[in-house]
């Protein structure tokens, strides 16, 4: 066998390796699906849903954990470029994902702002209060509110600094 068919296996199996035995981080794990630098900024350990920035996106999918090795792929994955012209960018978003479940994700986009928590309010009464973590959240939709309309079930959604203080309202 030459030199160069061997060292082009090497690098298969390594290549091949590494999708079939996982990586040691969620972040190297999202990263292996991407050609530009993404940033993980939060995840939901119990449903295995991430949330990462990949440049100006803000991206959701499903991960997986087992033998202590972190998998992904993009085959989930919901992003979403968002803005506003009045008030901080903030959005609010309903995405059923195989495995985990009826999720609720959104964020505030601001250098200037610590979103310390969020609460949904619904337009049947339930409140939803969620910690936040990097100006996000990920949520299990309650069982309630109507998946089907999810977006027309919302009433408010509040994003709150550490002292209790607005700092942005999302409302339909």
């Amino acid at each position: 066998m030459k030199k160069s068919s061997i060292v082009l296996l090497f690098l298969l199996c390594f290549n091949m390796g590494c999708t079939m035995w996982g990586y040691e981080t969620l972040e190297e794990a999202v990263q292996s699906q991407w050609d530009s630098h993404i940033k993980v900024v939060n995840q939901d350990e119990e449903k295995k849903i991430v949330y990462y920035l990949d440049q100006n996106q803000h991206v959701v999918g499903v991960y997986e954990y087992k033998n202590e090795k972190y998998f992904y792929n993009n085959e989930q994955s919901k992003g979403m470029r968002f803005s506003s012209e009045k008030g901080l960018p903030f959005y609010i978003a309903y995405d059923h994902f195989e495995g985990s479940g009826d999720i609720v994700y959104g964020a505030i986009s601001s250098d200037n702002h610590v979103v310390d928590n969020f609460v949904i309010q619904y337009k049947n009464g339930e409140t939803q209060k969620i910690n936040a973590k990097n100006n996000t959240f990920i949520t299990v939709l309650p069982e309630h509110v109507n998946k089907e309309r999810f977006m027309s079930e919302v009433k408010e959604v509040y994003g709150y600094d550490k002292q209790g203080n607005v700092i942005e309202t999302w409302y339909d």
